[in-house]
């Protein structure tokens, strides 16, 4: 029995030695598969030798990756950045095309003694301004405007100047331009409240040839601009003459009051000094309207010149003039959907006679938007923009677009020259009492309505009145 015992000892020990064995003997070794799986992992294919890693291979690598663990190594790896997408750049010059048209009609209602000083007045419907302009930019920092008008009674030059900005002497503008000289006058035509500037306006600078440097400063509280220019220029920007020709102007501007859009008070000085050229002037203005057209029938007829039309109200001639030192005050006030802006200017002429003689001007207007809109403040202009309705001329929606009231009262005294010596024209005084209706149809286009009370003297014929009734459409793009 005992040999039996022995013998199952032994058996079971052989048993339980021999897959250890083998199993230890085939991590020690590659191990080659003689029939390897087809994709499908079920038949087998055509018998391709394929080694695996051994115990020893796998041991040697994690001691290598313990000890670096260990020596507290860093593994880097470079990670490329993300791709910068390319951006275009920018090709100058560019340019776009904008312009405008004012269609106007007017009727007129004089006195005997109106007609007796002006004549008799004829109605008119006409183009006031039709005018097409390219602007664009130079470079990143330099633009341009090329405008011209192809109405009958404007300038065929309007602004044609070429600007850089941020130099160190502030912006710097070249060409034909409007002169740093009166809010009326720095005011775009098509966002002014009434048909046309004050009666003042005869005394302004206004458009002519020469470079500009100007800026905002005070966080945008004060605007500044200085320029020399030649003087008095043609409608096509050009001046030809050896005595005198020359000019100046300057205007400083500043917020008293500053509560955005709803709450300003504005305040300006400004100043011009002219000696124009061929040492000749003129001052002349008509009641802030004009219509009128070339009456001439045949081959060369309606075309520009001669042009009849509404005629000056006052009127100075040509006269002669050494130099002139012209200045002027501005005030408004603005409280979002209304406001109120005045100014007042005045004329020092050095006649040749020796004689200084002085002519003065001015107006006192009033705004106020009936459907709540507000009129912002370009503080890079130091004045007054452009309205646009809150609902837009939609008919078919119950949209009726902004509707505006204003009123304005404006004098013009060039009585102080009558009789001076070499002024040819009967000077006269007037002042106008104007209302007017706006109604905004869109942002970009409008319809005015004014009634116009002119108010006229002359020393030699007396006082006289006028009244008009007049009416524009406007449009721009």
């Amino acid at each position: 029995m005992r040999r039996w015992q022995l013998l199952g000892l032994g058996v079971f020990a052989c048993l339980w030695s021999s897959p250890n064995g083998v199993a230890q003997d085939a991590l020690n070794r590659p191990v080659v598969s003689s029939q390897p799986l087809v994709d499908s992992g079920m038949i087998p294919s055509d018998p391709v030798p394929q080694e695996f890693v051994t115990v020893e291979q796998f041991n040697r690598l994690q001691q290598q990756l313990d000890d670096l663990v260990a020596s507290g190594g860093v593994v880097e790896y470079e990670i490329a950045p993300p791709p910068v997408p390319q951006t275009e750049k920018k090709a100058y010059p560019d340019f776009k095309v904008t312009g405008f048209v004012h269609l106007d009609t007017a009727y007129f209602d004089q006195s005997d003694e109106n007609i007796a000083t002006l004549g008799d007045i004829e109605d008119g419907t006409g183009f006031r301004r039709a005018r097409i302009a390219a602007t664009g930019n130079l470079t990143e920092r330099a633009s341009y405007i090329m405008e011209f008008d192809f109405a009958q009674a404007q300038a065929r030059f309007v602004d044609v100047w070429t600007q850089i900005k941020d130099t160190p002497l502030g912006n710097v503008r070249m060409g034909r331009f409007r002169q740093p000289f009166g809010m009326s006058e720095l005011t775009s035509v098509r966002e002014l409240p009434f048909l046309e500037r004050p009666t003042s306006f005869a005394l302004s600078p206004f458009r002519q040839t020469g470079i500009m440097l100007f800026d905002t400063a005070a966080n945008e509280q004060m605007t500044w601009a200085v320029s020399g220019f030649r003087t008095l220029s043609d409608n096509f920007g050009n001046v030809y003459g050896d005595n005198g020709g020359y000019g100046t102007a300057e205007r400083i501007t500043g917020l008293l009051v500053d509560r955005g859009d709803c709450g300003i008070a504005h305040v300006g000085f400004d100043h011009s000094f002219l000696n124009p050229g061929r040492d000749q002037l003129q001052y002349a203005s008509q009641d802030e309207v004009f219509v009128g057209q070339q009456p001439n029938l045949g081959p060369t007829g309606l075309s520009v010149q001669p042009l009849e039309g509404v005629p000056p109200f006052v009127n100075t001639g040509v006269f002669p003039v050494d130099t002139v030192n012209v200045f002027n005050v501005e005030g408004a006030l603005s409280f979002g959907r209304g406001l109120v802006q005045s100014e007042y200017r005045w004329s020092n002429l050095d006649l040749p006679t020796g004689e200084n003689v002085t002519v003065e001007g001015g107006y006192f207007m009033a705004r106020y938007m009936l459907t709540g809109e507000v009129i912002p403040y370009n503080r890079a202009a130091g004045v007054f923009g452009r309205v646009k309705p809150d609902h837009p001329l939609d008919v078919c929606r119950g949209d009726w677009g902004a509707w505006e009231i204003a009123g304005r009262v404006s004098t013009l005294d060039l009585n102080p020259l009558f009789g001076q010596p070499g002024v040819t024209g009967k000077g006269r005084e007037l002042t106008s009492y104007t209302v007017a209706l706006n109604w905004y149809w869109w942002a970009n286009g409008k319809c005015q309505f004014e009634y116009i009370n002119g108010q006229l003297n002359d020393l030699v014929l007396g006082d006289s009145d006028i009244n008009t009734f007049a009416g524009r459409m406007q449009f721009d793009f």
